[in-house]
């Protein structure tokens, strides 16, 4: 499923009257931990992963609760560089499976989603960067002993 698809999407408390609709996803890492919702009057409320149920073109809440401090929100469009600086485009869309964001859609590019570093831009992470500062971690540390 894609990220796009749930935006927009209209939200149902679990009394079946109208609540809203879904303005954006919250996420620690790659999973998903809840989706940002706007009620009728645009008052922002924040209902988690466990707490909504989808079915069909609308969602339901059980329950309102409170967005964790560590978490990012997804933002569609937000530049995305990588590692060097180097200006790769914007962000389309995001894959999503069972509740994990898996890639990043940049154009006519996917980036996995475990190589990016969310923030006011994306940076894409290189992929031999995690092993590149291991390696020099073991020299350092051998220089030192």
């Amino acid at each position: 499923m894609k990220i796009s698809q749930l935006y927009g999407k209209k939200i149902e408390g679990a009394d079946k009257k109208r609540c809203g609709y879904i303005l954006g996803i919250s996420c620690i890492g790659d999973k998903i931990e809840g989706y940002i919702c706007c009620n009728e009057r645009e008052n922002e409320f924040f209902a988690a992963a466990a707490d909504v149920r989808f079915a069909g073109e609308n969602a339901m809440v059980l329950k309102a609760g409170k967005e964790a401090k560590q978490s990012a929100r997804l933002r569609l469009g937000q530049a995305v560089y990588s590692d060097n600086g180097k200006f790769l485009g914007h962000t389309e869309d995001f894959t999503v499976k069972s509740d994990r964001l898996v890639c990043a859609h940049v154009g006519k590019k996917k980036f996995a989603f475990n190589r990016l570093v969310l923030g006011d831009v994306i940076i894409l992470k290189s992929e031999h960067s995690v092993a590149e500062i291991a390696a020099k971690d073991m020299f350092i540390g051998a220089l030192c002993n």
